[in-house]
């Protein structure tokens, strides 16, 4: 066989080489086969393990050009990911690996990079739980950068977030973010149960107490579960609406009164003198002021002033709330009306991220409009239109 020939042969090998391994430690099925899905979609082949005891067996086998790992406790009811991570760096001091956890703590520890197990672990980077698949993408599509390849003409191909696929990368996002969510009470629940059980005839004030904590992860899983259903509602186009004319003057008041809960009122309302009649659903349009104002309470410091102006604009009626809490960073505004979008700034807070998507679109379903007037760093305003009735 000729020289030409056996290197026309080789070259045909190497483009049918498989794509590299990227090996995911997981013990979430359904969070794994999500995150196996966008693994797949970034050009690399999936490997996906449960038990962290098979991680060397795996790295063996695959050869993966990146490590993700859970946050797997282990039986001294600390994170072994720490340790395992170390081991990892010890027999393959190359290989990346990331770490996957829900652990804001640990998250922040491996970021800081001063503790001796962070120092030990060599972590390369962080992806929380819920993730934003943008920032997954990005992360590692960074951790694999650093990783020699076997073939020096191999490009790592990671899809366009802006391409054709974006709506199945956002789909991936807001239902594995929506998985999270939904476990988080459950995990409280369970665990305020077992403690109240216990506390039933040994102390019944603390076990009262546990069961109050529980009853509140249950109304917080109703919440979401209510916004979900919202948003798939909207998504399809089957959310119907109660359409009755009413004074949105009223409507405006009636919301400052419900969020009303300190001795001295936070709220500044510039009431028109005369009424503002509106034609649309009261209650969907209570769901939006509602959102609005708990946003604008959540994201300011104790005892902030809020400001509500109602004010009549062509044939339009406009609400603006007004917070002087964390702000909008500049890079983020354009995201922050769709679902599951939560800013840097608000991540530590409690939230679904879905109440601004689902009150952009219950405006959008009134003929109305919601948008971001301004924001920086000491506060916000929203503006909400509706049409005038009439």
């Amino acid at each position: 066989m000729s020289v030409a020939r056996e290197q026309e042969r080789a070259t045909q090998r190497s483009d049918h080489a498989p794509p590299p391994a990227v090996l995911l430690v997981e013990d979430d099925v359904v969070l794994s086969e999500l995150v196996t899905t966008l693994v797949k979609g970034a050009g690399y082949q999936a490997v996906t393990i449960a038990d962290h005891n098979q991680i060397g067996e795996a790295i063996d086998r695959f050869d993966p050009k990146c490590v993700i790992l859970d946050g797997e406790i282990g039986r001294t009811g600390l994170s072994r990911s720490w340790d395992d991570a170390a081991a990892i760096r010890r027999a393959h001091p190359a290989l990346p690996v990331l770490m996957f956890t829900a652990d804001a703590e640990a998250i922040a520890e491996e970021r800081a990079g001063t503790s001796p197990r962070s120092r030990n672990a060599g972590f390369v980077g962080a992806v929380p739980k819920p993730f934003v698949v943008e920032e997954f993408l990005a992360t590692l599509q960074s951790a694999v950068r650093g990783v020699p390849s076997a073939r020096p003409d191999a490009v790592a191909i990671f899809p366009d977030p802006s391409g054709p696929s974006a709506a199945e990368w956002a789909k991936t996002d807001f239902f594995s973010t929506a998985i999270h969510e939904l476990k988080a009470p459950l995990t409280t629940i369970s665990a305020q149960i077992q403690r109240a059980r216990k506390l039933t005839t040994s102390d019944p004030e603390r076990g009262r107490a546990a069961m109050e904590l529980a009853l509140d992860q249950v109304g917080r899983m109703d919440r979401l579960i209510v916004g979900l259903q919202d948003a798939i509602r909207l998504r399809s186009n089957a959310m119907s609406l109660e359409v009755v004319t009413f004074n949105l003057t009223d409507a405006v008041a009636q919301a400052i009164i419900r969020h009303e809960h300190e001795e001295t009122t936070r709220f500044r309302f510039d009431r028109p003198e005369v009424g503002v009649p509106v034609s649309g659903d009261s209650g969907r349009v209570a769901q939006i002021l509602d959102n609005l104002i708990s946003n604008a309470i959540k994201y300011s410091a104790l005892g902030a002033p809020i400001d509500i102006a109602l004010t009549t604009k062509g044939d339009e009626a406009q609400v603006r709330v007004e917070d002087h809490g964390l702000g909008v960073p500049s890079d983020e505004r354009d995201r922050l009306f769709a679902p599951y979008f939560r800013t840097q700034r608000t991540r530590d807070i409690p939230g679904s991220g879905l109440g601004l998507h689902i009150s952009r679109r219950l405006a959008e379903q009134h003929r109305g409009r919601l948008w971001l007037e301004s924001s920086g760093d000491v506060g916000s305003t929203f503006v909400l239109a509706l049409p005038l009735a009439g």
